[in-house]
């Protein structure tokens, strides 16, 4: 069972819900349009952004895998956690996360997500659901503190509703939903991916399994590498310079991403499913099967003391301690207050 199934199974119960309004009905009439003719079309235009890109999937099996994962992690803690109005709330964030790529490309297609559901408000999703659906959909992505800006708790019609949380579980869906589905394995062996856009299909199509397993805190990575993908180099592209990478290189940098997304993801949930460790699995193999290297295992984890990314103060607070554009140095305040 998903917590889509689960959301479904609610709809008789009326305490879960504002008074007016079937609302296990109207996701799934939106659900429906969505699936006829939004997801196909996002699915055709990531393909298209221009010469040099060519998306990993983001069609309707792409938010099928979103909604798995999320409840793979809830389904440790219980469904239940989540009330039938979160849901609502939270799939149809999950329905319209990636849309803005119709309207705006994959620049800020976050943020253009919201225009779906301004332009179908004729499915019963009042201004209020839009404007809190639309926050957490776009703090899917970014690294400016997307979900640290929401609520951690508001109420709707009375009902309690907790964005922080469901922004998190909608993100780190959408992070595990990245695994070989997303490929677009035949056009890669035609050799009709971009050279840009390749590396990010091959790591997803060797990424097996990706899954969280809430009960032992760990996310796995399992990865089956041929021999043409791992002694092939990728271009990839960071800012105005292009380098060439190796994939397993690429896997090693994708899983201190991961490690970072769970640490993030940690800061707005229970302790009951909170991920501090990243277990990742590599195995070289030929198509018939055999190995023909040894396989890689390691593990990133939170141990030891902590530490931060820098110390010095001024760094870590950014303008916090700056008055008049000086920094608030000892040495500073001992100039001010000695010419008063």
């Amino acid at each position: 069972m998903t917590i889509q199934d689960y959301f479904y199974s609610l709809e008789n119960k009326t305490e879960e819900f504002p008074t007016e309004g079937n609302y296990v009905s109207n996701y799934k009439t939106f659900k429906d349009f969505m699936d006829a003719n939004i997801h196909p079309e996002i699915k055709t235009v990531t393909s298209r952004l221009d010469d040099e890109i060519f998306l990993n999937d983001h069609s309707t099996k792409h938010v099928e895998m979103v909604i798995l994962k999320i409840s793979q992690v809830l389904e440790y803690i219980g469904f239940q956690y989540i009330s039938g109005y979160e849901y609502f709330i939270l799939l149809t964030a999950v329905q319209i996360h990636d849309a803005g790529h119709i309207i705006n490309g994959r620049e800020n297609h976050s943020e253009t997500g919201k225009k779906f559901l301004e332009f179908y408000n004729k499915y019963s999703i009042s201004a209020i659901e839009r404007r809190i659906i639309h926050k957490i959909a776009a703090a899917h992505s970014g690294k400016h503190d997307p979900i640290g800006n929401l609520e951690a708790l508001i109420h709707i019609s009375g009902i309690k509703v907790r964005p922080k949380l469901l922004a998190s579980l909608l993100r780190l869906g959408d992070e595990l939903a990245d695994e070989n589905s997303r490929a677009s394995k035949y056009l890669l062996d035609l050799g009709s991916i971009p050279e840009y856009s390749k590396l990010f299909h091959v790591f997803s199509r060797c990424l097996d399994t990706y899954r969280a397993f809430p009960e032992s805190g760990t996310i796995h990575m399992h990865f089956y590498i041929s021999k043409q993908y791992a002694t092939e180099t990728f271009k990839k592209k960071k800012g105005d310079s292009i380098e060439e990478i190796y994939l397993v290189d690429e896997i090693y940098t994708r899983s201190i991403k991961a490690f970072t997304e769970c640490m993030y993801y940690n800061r707005f949930v229970p302790d009951e499913l909170r991920f501090r460790t990243i277990n990742v699995d590599i195995d070289f193999l030929e198509d018939n099967g055999d190995d023909y290297y040894d396989s890689i295992s390691y593990r990133i984890e939170e141990k030891g003391y902590p530490q931060i990314i820098s110390n010095d103060i001024f760094t870590l607070v950014k303008d916090q301690l700056v008055r008049d554009g000086n920094q608030l140095t000892g040495k500073y305040i001992n100039s001010i207050i000695c010419r008063e």
